[in-house]
């Protein structure tokens, strides 16, 4: 039980956001145009989709 004990309630007014690195489109454009040329079975898109997604975790449990 003592290790549960880290999972307590969250205190969302002392929550610390972690840092989001905003890029501007033409940034996420050629980005993209990279991605699609990769070769079949590339793993960079899956652990692309993996930090999205820890990003939007991020993001729901710390709201601004």
């Amino acid at each position: 039980m003592a290790l549960l004990s880290g999972c307590g309630l969250v205190d969302f007014d002392r929550c610390v956001r972690p840092r989001v690195t905003e890029f501007p489109r033409s940034m996420q454009e050629q980005a993209r145009m990279e991605l699609a040329g990769l070769p079949p079975g590339a793993v960079l898109p899956d652990m692309m989709d993996a930090m999205a997604a820890d990003r939007a975790y991020n993001r729901a449990l710390c709201p601004e």
